[in-house]
């Protein structure tokens, strides 16, 4: 631990360092002479002035803004020919500044321009002749709010781009998914690729450092990357330097953490209530004989029993003036604590006509909202681009990042956000919040957890990442139209884990000192190199324009891991893993198998007249993951596009100034699978020989020579539309996706000695339809535009396999594979309320489990057969949601801006696995419960709220039921952000501060977690087994460009 102090110190120092450093660059900037003053006033095209239009001198970072009356005074240099005016809403113009040094200038509206560049993979196109369906987030959007990881800058940004945060633990991935999911085994997730290199996510990406981002969603977009495109694409461009003066960009956030919202549970005074309650009558009905009752005092109630038993037994300070003491705890309140996240940016960038550069640093640091959690993350990045002669040009991209974690103990299962909500909220007072850590004994009415205030305290769960993204090309113009490409990468990924747990923080740590304290140390490494070479086309023939690429790449990843586990410590300080002093109780160190793909691809595309447009692919992909004789798979695309108002019949319609059909096919392949999936594993085993037994190995899996390609088939047809100059636009999609021969391990006969393998099987189906529009509202002195996205998918198993067999999955068993249903659909009993008089127990009529009693949970009686059962369990919806949706209202008047972000989803289900295991009483009351047991069942004339079974309840406390299953659907306030551009002059040519909260409010109906977002539990998902929440965030930020 103090080793990983001193990385963060390190780092910490260097960052600060390098910030004084471009300080006195900023300052340096300052020296040179200014030699004339230029005025003027910027208007629209009514004559209104424009306020904060920013003016530029092009080339420069010497610019201004516009005053209250549009007017501007810039000071110039003698050499300066020409300034770039920009206001959004309006199209950016060059003028040139004339001897007078007097200009004025007026903007052209334009919300929408089609000739905007986009990333298709290995290229760019104007996006006006983009025939696939591609989403695309810029810069501009990016920065207008303050933002740690890429990932959830994309929420609510794109239709069809679900975007999950699934926990809140600080540096952890966010889930991605691209028109639902394509699998059901394999990995979902899409591809990710940063300037041209794929790598495995976007976590430990400087959002500063973000030019583009764009989303390739349908086949003919995404096949290209031929085996790994069936999931979607996701592109990621980063910023390079421009031609001109050094530029000096700084940034700074600083904001404060709370938890987003609290669960309901039983408060300390209510518990004490229930366990009185529970123990009183649990009491009475034990020892009715003996003439036990209520009211029996310590002594009274010690006598008939025979001694002390804590579950008959009441705290005599229960009744006493404060409790007598005791302290009362909300853990909630404890453990999630306000947490500081501060974030530094710093760029350098510039250019020549020869050369452009780009240097940055970043460092985040954040603490978590739970105790003892906290993440750091330190960022370098260097661009460099130079055009070494008038037919050679080379680039080289590096951006190595480190990065430390305190945590993993937070999120799943008996983890302490679990025990946080389990927790008895009563303790001794000597003890409070360290309650059955060393020294102090857990209070005897409560549960054996101990406090997870000092588990966080004094355990340690520590995580370093280092990774490097190197690569470096070289583009030759061969002329004609030709261009070659050569491009080399290399990513390196190491990762450290320590882990120690003193046994003072263990429930036997009054045994010995040490005995009971466990560590471990584990590293994972790898290696990837990409080769790649390009050869790009590009000519024009009259009214026909032709573009063509074909390329070769050949990518390698090698890896290794292990890992250490050691026991019995001398003590609870000292964390040397030495046979000596602990014992090592694990230990491990494997080489994975190396991964190689090979690939052939190529693209033609045809231009005539910007009208009709044609784009073809195809890729040959070659994987080591699959088995020896389903290697290769070929994957073709192809798409094509109209742009009628292109055509003479419609250049006089005012109303729809551009529309565009388009129509696409396309096939994709998915190779997420483990890397010896097709081939047969040894594990150790012991074997019999001269009646002794030896160690030596056998096989553990079954190899599979035809596991092939998971391959998706996508259909889409879509339309682009502009109204009144553009400043209505919008695109709609419809698509198909079927994927064939699915990934998926299937059972095998027994006689072969194993359960499983992997197999190709079935397929599945996804349907949707996805809007986004663009409006600009109000444009003038008070701007006003909206941006909503909104996509609806539904997905079917269409068949798996020869008998169609249904598969139970998920959680124990709780979601099904059936041909006909969604994928992964809830399978489960029904809960409809409690029996609430014994006259429901006796009556024949009314179905019921097996030894069911009056205040237990009641099914519905599926069959109709008068019995609860195993056939019973039935269909009770799915994981995935049906419709998802995002909006952003930006206003902007004179300096100051406003944006507000709102998503949303509805249609699927989330299965609260923490709400369950929390929410029996009845298995010990020990725990705390949720909040709705302060209206359980006690009696026929108390019968509670008609859902909360007795405390006694414990018939059916085993099964899974739709108790704990909730609606998915929720409304959103994500992000709210108020911004001010400060008025410069001289050093400074763009200032902005601004305020922001992320994640404001949310509607929903989900109580058995903290977020329906959550999905952390089971062996399926879809599940939250107490996912680290999500935190509210307030921030105060300041951007400047020197």
């Amino acid at each position: 631990m103090k080793n990983n102090e001193n990385q963060k110190n390190v780092c910490c120092m260097l960052s600060k360092w390098a910030f004084l450093f471009l300080l006195c660059v900023m300052f340096t900037l300052g020296t040179f002479a200014q030699d004339r003053t230029v005025k003027g006033t910027v208007l629209d095209p009514m004559g209104e002035a424009i306020i904060g239009a920013n003016v530029m001198v092009k080339g420069t970072a010497n610019g201004t803004i516009t005053d209250i009356d549009g007017n501007f005074s810039l000071s110039v240099s003698d050499d300066a020919k020409f300034l770039e005016i920009s206001f959004i809403g309006y199209e950016t113009t060059s003028v040139v500044i004339p001897q007078s040094n007097i200009i004025k200038i007026t903007l052209k509206e334009s919300s929408v321009v089609l000739d905007e560049v986009v990333a298709i993979g290995y290229g760019v196109q104007k996006k006006g002749s983009v025939t696939g369906a591609i989403a695309k987030v810029n810069a501009e959007k990016l920065g207008d709010r303050p933002i740690s990881d890429v990932s959830s800058a994309l929420q609510g940004q794109m239709a069809g781009v679900e975007i999950r945060t699934t926990s809140g633990e600080p540096g952890k991935d966010i889930q991605i998914r691209v028109r639902g999911a394509a699998s059901i085994n394999a990995d979902s997730d899409p591809l990710y690729v940063v300037d041209g290199i794929p790598v495995d996510n976007l976590n430990s990406l400087n959002p500063s450092d973000i030019e583009s981002i764009e989303v390739l969603k349908d086949a003919s977009s995404s096949a290209i990357y031929g085996s790994r495109g069936a999931n979607g694409v996701v592109l990621v461009t980063t910023k390079k330097g421009k031609e001109g003066k050094i530029k000096v960009e700084f940034s700074a956030n600083v904001g404060l953490q709370q938890l987003e919202r609290k669960m309901d549970l039983l408060s300390a005074e209510e518990w004490i209530e229930a366990k009185t309650y529970y123990n009183n009558t649990s009491y009475v009905q034990k020892y009715a004989a003996q003439g036990a009752t209520i009211n029996d005092d310590w002594d009274t109630r010690k006598a008939i029993i025979g001694g002390v038993n804590y579950s008959y037994m009441l705290d005599p300070r229960w009744t006493e003036a404060n409790y007598g003491g005791l302290k009362l705890i909300d853990w909630q309140d404890e453990f999630y604590r306000t947490a500081l996240m501060q974030d530094y940016q710093v760029s350098v960038s510039g250019g020549t006509q020869k050369t452009n550069y780009r240097f940055s640093v970043g460092y985040l640091d954040q603490e978590g909202i739970a105790t003892g959690t906290d993440y750091s993350r330190l960022n370098l990045r260097t661009n460099i681009e130079s055009q070494v002669s008038d037919r050679i040009k080379i680039g080289l991209n590096i951006a190595p990042s480190v990065s430390w974690s305190n945590g993993g103990r937070v999120d799943g299962k008996d983890s302490q956000s679990h025990i946080v909500l389990s927790a008895t909220p009563v303790a001794e007072p000597e003890a409070g919040l360290y309650t059955g850590a060393e020294p102090y004994e857990r209070y005897m009415w409560a549960g054996g957890a101990v406090s997870p205030i000092a588990y966080m305290e004094e355990s340690t769960n520590a995580t370093d990442i280092v990774r490097i993204n190197a690569s470096a090309y070289l583009q030759a113009d061969l002329g004609q139209g030709f261009k070659a490409e050569i491009t080399g990468a290399w990513n390196y990924f190491n990762k450290e884990n320590r882990s120690f747990v003193p046994s003072s923080v263990t429930k036997t740590w009054n045994q010995g000192e040490g005995l009971s304290t466990t560590a471990s140390r584990s590293n994972d490494r790898s290696n990837d190199i990409m080769l790649q070479a390009l050869l790009h086309y590009n000519r024009e023939f009259g009214k026909h324009t032709i573009g063509a690429m074909l390329g070769y790449s050949m990518e390698e990843s090698k890896g290794s891991s292990s890992s250490l586990k050691a026991k019995q410590f001398p003590n609870n300080s000292l964390e040397v893993f030495d046979m000596s002093f602990a014992t090592i109780s694990g230990a491990k160190a494997d080489l994975t198998t190396p991964v190689r793909l090979l690939s052939y691809f190529g693209r033609v595309q045809y231009d005539y007249a910007d009208r009709y447009l044609l784009t073809a692919s195809l890729r040959r992909d070659g994987s080591s993951k699959f088995g020896k004789n389903s290697r290769w798979g070929w994957f073709p695309a192809i798409s094509a596009a109209w742009r009628i108002s292109n055509e003479a019949f419609w250049s006089d319609n005012f109303i729809v100034n551009s529309l565009k059909l388009r129509g696409s096919w396309g096939m994709n392949g998915n190779n997420s699978i483990p890397s010896n999936a097709a081939l047969s594993a040894l594990s150790n085993a012991n074997y019999a020989f001269n009646g002794s037994l030896h160690s030596g190995f056998s096989p553990s899996s079954v190899s599979n020579p035809d596991l092939g390609w998971e391959k998706t088939h996508s259909w889409n047809v879509a339309f682009d539309m502009g109204m009144f100059d553009n400043r209505i636009y919008l695109s709609a999609d419809y698509y198909v996706k079927r994927t064939k021969d699915l990934l998926y391990k299937v059972a095998v006969p027994s006689l072969l000695g194993y359960s499983t393998a992997w197999g190709n099987i079935g397929s599945l189906e996804n349907k949707g339809f996805e809007v986004e529009l663009s409006t600009q509202n109000i444009v003038g002195r008070f701007n006003w535009s909206t941006s909503l996205n909104f996509g609806l998918n539904k997905n079917e198993i269409i068949s798996l396999g020869a008998d169609n067999a249904t598969v139970y999955t998920g959680y124990s068993n709780t979601q099904v594979l059936q041909v006909g249903k969604s994928l992964k659909e809830f399978y489960m009993y029904k809960a409809i309320g409690v029996y609430q008089k014994q006259s429901e127990i006796d009556d024949p009529d009314i179905a019921k489990m097996k030894g069911q009693k009056v205040g237990d949970v009641r099914y519905e009686d599926v069959d109709k057969n008068g019995i609860i059962d195993e056939r019973d369990r039935t269909y009770v919806g799915h994981p995935s949601p049906d419709f998802t949706f995002g909006m952003t209202n930006t206003f902007r008047y004179k300096n100051f801006d406003l944006s507000v972000l709102v998503t949303g989803q509805m249609g699927g289900k989330v299965y609260g696995l923490i709400g369950r295991a929390i929410d029996r009483p009845g298995m010990g009351v020990g725990s705390n419960a949720l909040g709705h047991w302060r209206n359980m069942w006690r009696s026929e004339e108390e019968p509670g709220d008609g859902s909360t079974p007795s405390i006694f309840s414990s018939t059916t406390s085993s099964l899974y039921d739709t108790r704990w299953l909730y609606d998915s659907d929720f409304i959103k306030i994500k992000n709210i952000t108020i911004g001010y551009q400060i008025p410069v002059r001289k050093y400074i040519s763009y200032a902005r501060v601004y305020a922001s909260i992320e994640n404001v409010y949310m509607w929903d109906k989900y109580d058995g977690g903290y977020s329906p977002e959550s999905n952390n539990g089971g062996s399926g998902g879809d599940y939250d087994y107490g996912a680290y929440p999500q935190a509210r965030t307030f921030s105060l930020g300041v951007n400047l460009t020197f």
